[in-house]
């Protein structure tokens, strides 16, 4: 599914009775692409962090004195020269350049390719993540990297290209359309179109749950740490 095609099923389905739908011809007005532009990128946000749908993993060099290592576009090797920091730990590619689309860290590697415990206080091996996007090394060692797995966030849709692909399963599709109505309709101050908002929020809660207890999409986490070898370090 596309963006365009994301526009086409709203207006003849979900929002078929709002004027930005054009009562239901299948097209969007351009007033209101901008809205829904906006409602899908926060509902895929939703998506892809209520399931693992998307993983990266990103490498950074450890630094003898700093433990805590926020992945962060601002401390990627690509930013050389555009960047105000110091160490620049995380060594992107440029023609791979570091996303920052970090949602939640699921696995960490060594270069000797043995993975890390992972908030583990019982462990003097452990690696901890207090925050999504951060990673704390208790015990850094200087110029030794780490390869990160993380859960990832879906690449934001925007109105300059609208054959876009939007990257989620089928199985979800119904449960985007009903966050994006939800937040369409809930901006209507009306009695009535704060039922039928409420009406779409409840069909988003039902639609992750049926995928939830069907098991329909993988939560399973990836375990490879070729980032390693694509960086040359193997």
């Amino acid at each position: 599914m596309n963006i365009t095609e994301l526009f086409a099923d709203l207006s003849f389905g979900e929002l078929s009775s709002l004027n930005l739908a054009q009562e239901g011809t299948g097209i969007i007005t351009d007033a209101g692409k901008e809205r829904i532009i906006r409602f899908a990128n926060e509902g895929l946000l939703k998506l892809h962090t209520r399931f693992i749908l998307k993983q990266n993993d990103v490498l950074v060099e450890m630094v003898e004195w700093i433990t805590s290592y926020h992945l962060l576009l601002k401390f990627a090797e690509s930013q050389q020269g555009i960047s105000q920091q110091r160490h620049l730990y995380i060594k992107d590619l440029w023609e791979e350049p570091f996303q920052e689309d970090v949602i939640r860290i699921l696995n960490v590697f060594d270069s000797n390719g043995c993975e890390l415990p992972l908030n583990d206080e019982g462990n003097e091996h452990s690696v901890f993540t207090p925050q999504g996007d951060l990673l704390q090394v208790p015990h850094p060692i200087e110029g030794m990297a780490l390869s990160i797995g993380y859960q990832a966030k879906h690449v934001p849709l925007t109105l300059a290209d609208l054959t876009q692909e939007i990257e989620l399963p089928e199985v979800l599709h119904p449960a985007l359309r009903a966050w994006v109505a939800w937040r369409a309709f809930g901006q209507v101050n009306t009695q009535e179109s704060q039922g039928i908002a409420a009406g779409h929020r409840a069909a988003f809660d039902d639609a992750c749950n049926e995928v939830t207890a069907q098991d329909l999409v993988s939560t399973s986490q990836s375990q490879t740490n070729n980032r390693f070898q694509r960086n040359g370090w193997i």
